[in-house]
């Protein structure tokens, strides 16, 4: 869940508060809850010839595509949370989804929860949703955006008398991360090492674990491939933001509360923010009061996207108060990087919630974007 001026301890709270030990807890703790109540460096943008290559690391352990890749660790506290909250909820099963696995390419299990629309079949293609979760949350997360009713009603394809569409959704593994002990480690995204050359061994793997869902998706013949989508909430909104950015079929991105992924102050290698899929919209929704200053500095990262990295036109967004309804500015009131008590509480549960009612805005956002 950045810009050109930030301080780095705005960022350093909110990524300790969305990334780490308060946010994998109090969110995965929230949205689990909710669903068992709905239950019941280097700036260098990488060029083609170098992106062939096995990447070339300097004296600060930076290379064309950001810093190392995040390794893999023993099952994190929040990771042992999600398994129990999976358990007891099933949410992805609940719902009559499908459990997709695979083995990533170091050996990691990889899993996605792929809900299919009832009208889907290889007939009857339907668009394709892939959401990404917040760090610490399973598919839990996905029962409280209120999608999943909707993917069965809504219409996000060409014909209004065709409603539903699919829903995917790949899971974080146990990583590395640059926050402090003890959040230094937990389910997440990848979002520092940004290697997206499909043909590299040396490819992002939740690049690649992302790509063999949509692919294994596609490969049932139930999915519209002119309307595959991306949407994802806090981490998972900054992992989207990437794959959405720098991946060739993706006919839209939009996100909520992500701010830049490619210059988090925590990461010893910030890049200049890239997208190779340049023709494709982009639309991130952020609340006037969040965790780190997240509204100002999300509204930063589309200056940064309008100044040359997609067509002004392309990059859009918009600010809402808790209750969803659409305001013209961030809170000043949340803009301090060491908050009271009081004021650090508010910016959580702000935080935390999925805007629901904004829903049909993001459908429809979606709707009228897809592939020529």
């Amino acid at each position: 869940m950045t810009l050109s001026m930030r301080v780095p301890s705005i960022q350093s709270i909110r990524r300790l508060a969305a990334g780490g030990l308060i946010r994998g807890f109090v969110c995965g703790f929230v949205c689990g809850c909710l669903a068992l109540l709905a239950a019941c460096g280097s700036s260098v943008t990488p060029d083609v010839a170098e992106r062939a290559a096995a990447p070339v690391y300097n004296a600060q352990g930076c290379s064309a595509y950001g810093v190392r890749p995040r390794a893999t660790v023993a099952e994190s506290l929040d990771g042992a949370i999600n398994k129990v909250l999976m358990a007891i909820v099933e949410s992805c099963r609940l719902h009559d989804g499908e459990v997709l696995t695979w083995t990533d390419a170091n050996a990691t299990p990889r899993t996605a929860c792929l809900i299919k629309a009832p009208q889907s079949s290889p007939t009857h293609p339907l668009p394709l949703l892939v959401y990404l979760p917040p760090t610490g949350i399973g598919p839990d997360a996905l029962l409280i955006t209120g999608l999943v009713p909707q993917s069965k009603t809504a219409v996000l394809g060409a014909n209004d008398a065709e409603p539903g569409f699919n829903i995917l959704m790949p899971e974080g593994r146990d990583i590395e991360q640059f926050l402090p002990f003890p959040v230094n480690y937990g389910i997440g995204w990848d979002h520092w090492y940004r290697n997206f050359n499909r043909g590299s061994p040396y490819l992002n793997p939740d690049v690649a674990a992302i790509d063999h869902f949509i692919a294994a998706t596609e490969a049932e013949g139930i999915v519209d491939t002119k309307r595959v989508y991306i949407t994802g909430h806090s981490e998972g909104a900054d992992m989207a933001t990437l794959y959405g950015l720098n991946t060739p079929g993706i006919a839209a991105t939009r996100v909520f509360s992500s701010i830049s992924p490619f210059d988090d102050p925590a990461d010893p290698c910030p890049q200049a923010p890239f997208a190779s899929n340049n023709t494709r919209p982009y639309f991130l929704t952020t609340r006037a009061c969040d965790a780190g200053n997240a509204c100002v500095a999300g509204h930063q990262f589309l200056d940064q996207l309008r100044a040359g990295v997609l067509p002004a036109a392309n990059v859009g967004g918009e600010t809402l108060d808790l209750q969803g309804k659409v305001v013209e500015a961030c809170d000043p009131t949340c803009e301090d990087p060491n908050p009271d008590t009081v004021t650090f509480i508010r910016e959580q549960l702000n935080h935390v919630p999925w805007p629901v009612s904004r829903n049909p805005e993001l459908l429809a956002y979606l709707r009228a974007h897809p592939l020529p």
